[in-house]
């Protein structure tokens, strides 16, 4: 006869499978956006391909932030035992970043000469999507230790390695919102923060706190 342990795994179980399915169809509509290079000759072909080229970097760019964002969520699930409906509400908005990504993966490529203001509005709002993502993440985390959702001796993913594409990818799409309104460079952050805080930042920090828990010398 199943138990509340029973319930507890199924309504897991349900939750991550739900969140696999909404992220596989996020990433299907990036593809199916994508337009469809043409041309009678392999020129005209190439051509169409060089034509297209910002809408082919923008899918690459969504796919590789959604796939990130699913990997950070796959280790943070992966001992969930029980659901409350707190951590279902996280989710939720987590999976409504997600599913909003193609919308604003389009916005990208919004062809046109706009002001910076606006290029700045339809950039901000693609980094402000990434940014509450890597949030939610963090709340789910945060929730999930505090509330013993996960199967008993697992340990928090916050106490192991890691975090730091997670941080860097909060960090550089949330410093790239303002940066846009000055210049349409604000990108640059998008790449730069999560490369500088994995690369030098993390490995520092985490060097200083090996030195202070070394034994010192008498």
């Amino acid at each position: 006869m199943a138990n509340e342990q029973d319930f507890d795994a199924r309504a897991a179980d349900r939750l991550i499978l739900f969140s696999d399915a909404v992220v596989a169809i996020a990433i299907t509509l990036l593809a199916l956006e994508l337009p469809v290079p043409g041309g009678h000759t392999a020129a005209e072909f190439w051509s169409s391909v060089h034509d297209h080229g910002d809408h082919y970097l923008a899918f690459l760019i969504s796919f590789y932030a959604i796939a990130a964002s699913w990997g950070q969520h796959h280790r943070i699930y992966r001992a969930v035992e029980r659901t409350d409906p707190r951590l279902r509400s996280i989710n939720m908005s987590w999976l409504l970043m997600i599913v909003l990504n193609p919308l604003a993966t389009k916005m990208l490529t919004t062809e046109g000469d706009d002001t910076l203001t606006a290029h700045a509005l339809r950039f901000g709002f693609y980094a402000l999507l990434q940014v509450l993502a890597g949030v939610a993440l963090l709340a789910a985390s945060h929730h999930l230790s505090t509330h013993q959702l996960r199967a008993d001796g697992a340990r928090s993913p916050l106490a192991g390695g890691g975090w730091d594409h997670l941080y860097g990818v909060i960090t550089g799409f949330g410093l790239s919102i303002p940066v846009f309104f000055v210049t349409s460079y604000g990108w640059v952050l998008w790449f730069a923060a999560p490369l500088l805080i994995g690369r030098v930042y993390f490995p520092l920090l985490q060097r200083q706190r090996a030195r202070e828990q070394r034994p010192q010398d008498v």
